[in-house]
């Protein structure tokens, strides 16, 4: 129904407000990382919004980047995932984190957001895991790897081949990577140092 918008910020948090024009304010429900890179008060800002109707209220979601929200509607397609289920998990964890550990098949990972138990974890892989190609590529405000167009960058598409051809499924490699890249954004620049900083993360988190 309302695919964007374009406002001013008034005030941020998880719960923002923003300004349309003609005296209206918006409350905009936020993730948690979407609420840390939000604009501050009085800059603009364009949100990739989602409109949840009840019969007791409405209920406008937004988004820094297409993908987070893409995520988030795929999320609610499985039973016991709404939407302030689905928000939770993408206030610990970036669409392109979520992406790679349903198609690795990381329930254990999926389990530990909020709002997700054992048997809602395996039932997120078992009906999503296969599905998360459909979904647009996660830009650096979702916390992804890719470049605008949501493909790997040369960089990333070089490493995955590398920690490809040491036997690690692709979507466990682009976790790494990602990991890799949140702790150290540096490692990224070279290939090399890229991968190694991905093999220290799947040894620490086993």
């Amino acid at each position: 129904m309302i695919a964007f918008l374009d406002g001013i910020v008034v005030s941020g948090g998880t719960d923002a407000v923003v300004s349309v024009g003609g005296g209206i304010g918006l409350d905009v429900h936020l993730s948690a990382a979407a609420a840390a890179a939000l604009p501050g008060p009085g800059e603009p800002v364009r949100l990739w919004t989602h409109l949840v109707v009840r019969e007791d209220a409405w209920s406008l979601y937004g988004f820094l980047d297409p993908a987070e929200r893409a995520m988030f509607r795929l999320l609610q397609t499985v039973s016991g995932v709404g939407p302030k289920v689905a928000l939770g998990m993408l206030s610990k964890a970036g669409a392109a984190e979520i992406a790679a550990c349903l198609r690795s098949g990381d329930e254990a990972r999926l389990a530990r957001l909020p709002g997700i138990g054992k048997k809602t974890a395996a039932r997120l892989v078992v009906e999503l895991g296969n599905r998360v190609a459909e979904l647009p590529g996660a830009g650096a405000g979702s916390g992804g790897f890719g470049g605008a167009t949501g493909a790997p960058t040369a960089g990333a598409s070089a490493a995955l081949a590398v920690l490809g051809a040491m036997g690690l499924p692709p979507g466990q490699a682009e976790l790494a990577l990602q990991r890799a890249k949140q702790a150290d954004p540096d490692a990224a620049a070279d290939t090399e140092t890229w991968v190694r900083a991905a093999l220290r993360q799947l040894r620490s988190h086993g």
